[in-house]
């Protein structure tokens, strides 16, 4: 396929219903007026700040792809500076034309303009074409963010305090790691009977 003539920009008001469109799974879970709102919220919030920018990019003046970056650190613990690519996407029809190197060179020129010289992105775990993609561009996996619900964690922490015996709960290291994984143990004994049956 040929390139086509893209443009990209900054991103405006009116921009919010085709980011609604692309960014459905990244936004919270909410109804969509409310995932308006927040994309509302984040655009103005992106035009006034010079450490953000959500860029769109276009073709013929129709929006085919965006990405949200920022320089921030690389976390709260490394002080590194750091750009931070959000969810890069690029529209199904316009895959494979140079849009996504089109955006993904605007944040490498976001980050030189500041200084910055590391770059990280984040893609959806179960996004093969656009974790290949980032791979193909030299970003290797660094850490894995794992998510859930506050509820699910909490009674997941409530049945690991019932199954550890009371004096694997105390502060003695030795017992605490061997009855934890004696635990991980029968975990892994029963997801092999499960997968065999």
């Amino acid at each position: 396929m040929s390139r086509v003539p893209v443009t990209v920009r900054e991103a405006r008001a009116d921009d919010a219903l085709f980011l609604l469109g692309i960014w459905q799974d990244a936004l919270r879970m909410a109804d969509g007026p409310e995932q308006l709102c927040d994309l509302e919220t984040i655009i103005e919030g992106a035009q006034g700040t010079p450490d953000q920018r959500l860029l769109i990019a276009e073709c013929d003046g129709e929006p085919v792809g965006a990405v949200f970056i920022r320089a921030t650190t690389f976390g709260p613990l490394n002080l590194e500076p750091t750009v931070q690519i959000f969810a890069p996407h690029v529209t199904s029809s316009f895959r494979r034309r140079g849009v996504g190197r089109l955006l993904m060179e605007s944040a490498v020129v976001f980050a030189e303009e500041r200084g910055i010289g590391t770059i990280v992105a984040a893609a959806a775990a179960g996004g093969r074409d656009g974790n290949r993609f980032l791979a193909r561009l030299g970003l290797g996996s660094h850490a894995v963010m794992r998510v859930a619900p506050t509820a699910v964690v909490r009674s997941r922490l409530a049945v690991l305090a019932r199954v550890l015996p009371h004096h694997a709960r105390t502060n003695r290291a030795p017992k605490q790691s061997s009855a934890v994984g004696e635990l991980l143990a029968a975990r892994r004994s029963q997801r092999r009977s499960h997968t065999v049956a």
